[in-house]
């Protein structure tokens, strides 16, 4: 009897696809996998070998070859659905002899691949193979050959020169500390007299005023029955009155300032009490009373001065780095003057993503991942000193080739870990931001991803973008998806630097064996997409700034096809919801303010587009002139809860009106390949230079009534511009930005398989224009030390229930291991290196 071959179903206990018509005894045929193991070691290059490989432990479960290496006659069983089914229909590998994939296998999950390229090398041999077992497989990346040591040797002790002034910061303030406590004892105390409070590795303090990890010394309560614990910075704060204008805000009455500090149920408790800071007040003796008990505090003893480390460990280490680099010249970087390689290799090299006057910025380093030499980390770390974002093209092109499909995912995903408690629930169900009113919204994962591909539209017709949040969470993301973070790491270019467990530039590796490790990541950011700004419910991710460098990959696109007569309703929604903002602006009494807007927007229209406007502005005249009176109280826009249930957010002035229109896709036969074919990337990126945060917080805070956040509503309250990341500058934003404060940012799409390098401390801003699977992973590099001690200076100001104010990094913590690890390293390399010689 023949075989049926007719549609897949879905069966209740594995969920694993089969076909119809076959028998229940022929569906239970399954190879059991042996306890055999082999390691196979597979370069990460597309059939070749590479430096980064990756080890795999393998499952032998096909004992198909019979002794004299032929193969049985009745039958086999296909690796990746394991159903057992007659030789003509499979494709067996003559490259590892083992393993073989059916047609309907190959058609429905290998389809980029031939017959014949499976026949030279099977999936499984490629490392692309996406059956159940091999996503469970454990993945380890080996990381690259040994250094030579004269190069080592330099990386480390440019290393060293970075951390440097951090350490000396970290000693200057612990002197500070000093000096103070000697006054209050009335004699000179040194680190022998502070009293040391051991911590295990995997202990962590935070300041219970401003959530900053302490690493070293502090000041915390005697009372056993007490847990208050404050940072340095605090101290000196409290000290000279700063602290109550930071943290606080003006009570009911007016008198003084309110400090927020947990209630006494622990410092992990969301509960706050006011405190003022007038029954708070110093000791005589400038000694800092413990906190009353309404504040979390006992209120009766005195806070001490403790340290964690062994005395004198700060002092030795600046001690020892000087002395390791001692005849360390690091080399000089020239801001002023244009890169010269990138110059001499401006077709290949080098992408422009602004137009400033008189800059030499306006371009930045992209090179192709596939052309990368060893000596090309010089080139990137040129640009890296002067904190410039550097684009790495092809980047997947270093790898396997593992599917990154959204469906594979899940399923990989969800077939981790059967047995845990809870699987189930995570898998299916997760939590999404709707970019409409920037509410949660609880969602079947694997709906999720259907609209991922295929669209989601809400019910007045306007698209839905959904960001997923946090899946799977980075702190699982390696083990929920072991075949995906090894492919990603594997991908990642100047792996001295983005490494995430041995990169030698990478300071946030250097913590002890043991030791609780700051989250970062790999993390997914995966979001809808539409192609052209919609001024209301895009798929972006908001202004806001990083504490540490950091890492993007494209790793998937998918553009979603909308149908002509769905796209002229979301234009005609857009036209009516544009028009009705507007004349809430004006019965609000802002026409003037929007007047000026629009005056200001059209000295930067080119000559066309004025001619564009001058026209529609007569034909509009033309037909006002003829119009009976009163009909434009009849023409007002009502929209109904309807048509716009939830009243997203849009740019309300006339200006952006305007742009709309002379920015308006041309209009065509409705076809939408053709409204899309200008569309090639799948993110629009803008990224602000450093140097211009300052005039970036000016205009954000002259315009901050124009942003809405959350359910379309204005911002009640901005806290910081960029750290509360609930702004994004549209297109006619960014034009009136440069008009204003003459700055703009690096602005490019990035493509498929392209990494974003974003250096600590520059703002920057995402739109999707499809829909996108992200990949990113933190990191601290040298060149970037300092910036993140500034950083984590201003988060620690933010309240202390802002979502930013929490030091995840613990930068001071990070600088120190790493000037640990790199001095004993860089002492082991010379003492090598003179024995050597002798």
């Amino acid at each position: 009897m023949e075989k049926m071959r007719g549609k897949r179903i879905r069966p209740r206990d594995s969920g694993e696809l089969v076909e119809d018509g076959r028998s229940e005894n022929e569906r239970k045929t399954r190879k059991k996998e042996n306890d055999v193991v082999s390691k196979r070691r597979i370069g990460r290059g597309r059939g070749e070998v590479s430096k980064r490989s990756i080890e795999i432990d393998i499952s032998d479960a096909e004992k198909d070859i019979k002794s004299d290496g032929s193969r049985k006659c009745l039958g086999s069983t296909c690796h990746h659905c394991k159903i057992f089914t007659s030789e003509s229909d499979l494709i067996f590998c003559s490259k590892c002899n083992k393993k073989c994939y059916c047609f309907d296998c190959i058609k429905r999950s290998y389809s980029e691949r031939t017959h014949e390229e499976v026949r030279a090398a099977c999936p499984f041999c490629m490392m692309t193979c996406i059956c159940r077992a091999c996503l469970r497989l454990p993945l380890v990346i080996k990381p690259p050959s040994e250094k030579d040591v004269d190069v080592k040797l330099k990386q480390l002790q440019y290393l060293l020169v970075k951390v440097l002034p951090v350490l000396k910061d970290i000693y200057t303030e612990q002197n500070r500390e000093l000096e103070i406590e000697s006054t209050i004892r009335g004699h000179p105390v040194t680190e022998a007299n502070i009293k040391r409070c051991k911590l295990d590795p995997s202990e962590r303090i935070y300041c219970d005023l401003c959530r900053t990890s302490i690493s070293n010394f502090h000041r915390s309560c005697p009372n056993k029955n007490c847990s208050v614990d404050i940072c340095l910075s605090c101290c000196k704060e409290l000290s000279e009155g700063f602290h109550q204008e930071r943290d606080g805000k003006k009570n009911a009455e007016g008198k003084g300032y309110e400090c927020r500090i947990p209630a006494g149920q622990g410092k992990d408790s969301d509960a706050y009490v006011p405190l003022h800071f007038s029954t708070w007040k110093l000791n005589s003796d400038s000694s800092i009373p413990c906190p009353p008990k309404e504040c979390g505090g006992c209120g009766t003893s005195t806070l001490e001065l403790r340290r964690l480390w062994k005395r004198d460990w700060v002092e030795k280490l600046i001690t020892n780095a000087e002395k390791c680099t001692l005849n360390f010249r690091p080399t000089d970087v020239d801001i002023v003057h244009e890169c010269s390689s990138c110059s001499t290799n401006s077709d290949s090299i080098r992408r422009q993503a602004a137009f400033r006057k008189n800059a030499h910025d306006n371009f930045l380093y992209s090179p192709n991942a596939v052309d990368l030499a060893e000596d090309d980390i010089a080139h990137f770390q040129f640009h890296w000193m002067k904190a410039e974002p550097v684009i790495v093209r092809n980047v997947l092109e270093k790898t396997s080739g593992l599917s990154w499909e959204p469906m594979v995912m899940w399923r990989a995903c969800r077939e981790m870990d059967p047995k845990r408690k809870g699987t189930e629930e995570e898998t299916t169900k997760v939590k999404a931001l709707d970019c409409l009113d920037w509410c949660e919204v609880e969602i079947n994962l694997h709906q999720f991803f259907e609209g991922y591909l295929e669209g989601r539209m809400h019910k007045n017709g306007w698209p839905e973008m959904l960001k997923l949040k946090d899946w799977p969470p980075s702190d699982l993301f390696e083990k929920r998806l072991p075949r995906h973070n090894a492919e990603f790491i594997a991908a990642l270019p100047f792996f001295d630097y983005t490494d995430p467990k041995s990169g030698i530039l990478n300071l946030a590796t250097r913590f002890p064996e043991g030791s609780l490790k700051p989250d970062l990541g790999p993390k997914t950011y995966i979001a809808y997409g539409f192609h052209e700004e919609l001024n209301r419910g895009d798929s972006v991710t908001k202004l806001h700034c990083d504490i540490s460098d950091a890492v993007n990959v494209l790793t998937h696109t998918a553009k979603v096809e909308i149908p002509p007569v769905k796209y002229q309703n979301i234009k005609v929604h857009q036209k009516k919801y544009a028009e009705a903002m507007l004349q809430k602006q004006q019965y609000s009494g802002q026409v003037k303010e929007a007047s000026e807007l629009e005056n200001k927007s059209m000295k930067e229209v080119d000559e066309s587009k004025k001619d564009l406007k001058d026209k529609a502005a007569n034909e509009e005249q033309s037909n006002n002139s003829s119009r009976p009176s009163g009909s434009g109280e009849a023409e007002k826009v009502i929209i109904s809860k309807e048509d716009n249930p939830t009243q997203p957010a849009v740019s309300t002035s006339m200006e952006s009106i305007q742009e709309q229109k002379l920015d308006a896709p041309k209009e065509t036969d409705g076809n939408t390949n053709e409204r899309s074919k200008a569309v090639h990337g799948g993110a629009v990126w803008d990224i602000f230079r450093r140097e211009d945060v300052p005039k970036l917080i000016q205009f954000l805070k002259r315009h901050e009534h124009e942003f809405r956040h959350f359910n379309n509503e204005p911002l009640e309250s901005v806290i910081h511009p960029i750290h509360d990341q609930t702004m994004f500058l549209s297109d006619s934003q960014k034009k009136q930005l440069k008009e204003e404060f003459d700055i703009e940012p690096w602005t490019f799409e990035q493509h498929l398989g392209e990494a974003v390098f974003i250096p600590a401390g520059c703002p920057h801003q995402v739109r999707n224009r499809q829909s996108c699977i992200k990949v990113a992973l933190d990191f601290v590099a040298p060149e970037s030390v300092e910036e993140c001690l500034r950083l984590t200076q201003e988060f620690r100001r933010l309240p202390k229930d802002h979502s930013s104010s929490e030091d995840k990094l613990e930068l001071k913590k990070i600088a120190l291991y790493a000037a640990s690890s790199a001095i004993r390293e860089v002492k082991g390399l010379m003492q090598s290196s003179r024995r050597s010689d002798t």
